[in-house]
């Protein structure tokens, strides 16, 4: 409701006209009931949140769009999360764990990275450096690695928090421990534990 009233408005609080029954390419129109409704346009929906009676229910939307005293109506979609969801904690999470697939690659839409639960690039780090231990240069290679593989983030921002490496040095870096992992099976087994550990149920990053 709060977000149709936002829409409605849009062309009185942007100073286009000051009543919003004026604005003709609006479908305020067919929700008041000032012209017969286009079949695309539908209603039904949002006046039934007011009343099953038609009539009461235009006149009660009329009412709550005009029903605001000249206050600022805050923006509903400030509260938009990953550019698509507008909920509670609840909703959002139901989402999240219904409709968003964890290990897909989604690091070129920002939305849907926001959505998915990725690990942090520091804790890739952290746990390649657990398991690594002191062999510096091969838990950085695996980190970069399973960073490419499993955070969602671009390859900008990996090389960014790499010391600033460029986006084909870290896919280069993939693309040549990839072959390793082929060769290798002790590094194979490690770099397929990191991954079973990384991928535990974690809370995305804020």
């Amino acid at each position: 409701m709060e977000l149709s009233r936002y829409i409605h408005l849009n062309p009185a609080r942007a100073h286009i006209v000051k009543d919003p029954l004026m604005y003709p390419w609006s479908s305020y129109k067919d929700y008041a009931g000032d012209r017969k409704g286009w079949d695309w346009v539908k209603t039904d929906w949002i006046l039934g949140q007011i009343s099953g009676n038609e009539k009461r229910a235009r006149k009660g939307y009329r009412k709550f769009i005009l029903d605001v005293s000249g206050r600022e109506i805050r923006d509903p979609l400030e509260q938009v999360v990953g550019s698509a969801i507008l909920g509670s904690e609840e909703f959002v999470d139901w989402v999240r764990e219904k409709w968003v697939e964890k290990g897909a690659y989604h690091r070129d839409i920002p939305s849907l990275r926001q959505l998915s639960r990725w690990p942090e690039l520091l804790s890739i780090q952290r746990e390649t450096k657990n398991l690594f231990g002191k062999r510096a240069d091969e838990s950085r290679r695996v980190a970069l690695y399973l960073s490419h593989r499993l955070s969602g983030q671009s390859l900008g921002e990996i090389g960014r928090h790499f010391g600033g490496i460029g986006p084909s040095a870290v896919s280069q870096n993939t693309r040549r421990l990839e072959e390793r992992l082929e060769e290798d099976a002790k590094l194979s087994e490690k770099v397929n534990q990191l991954m079973r550990i990384l991928s535990e149920p974690f809370d995305p990053p804020a």
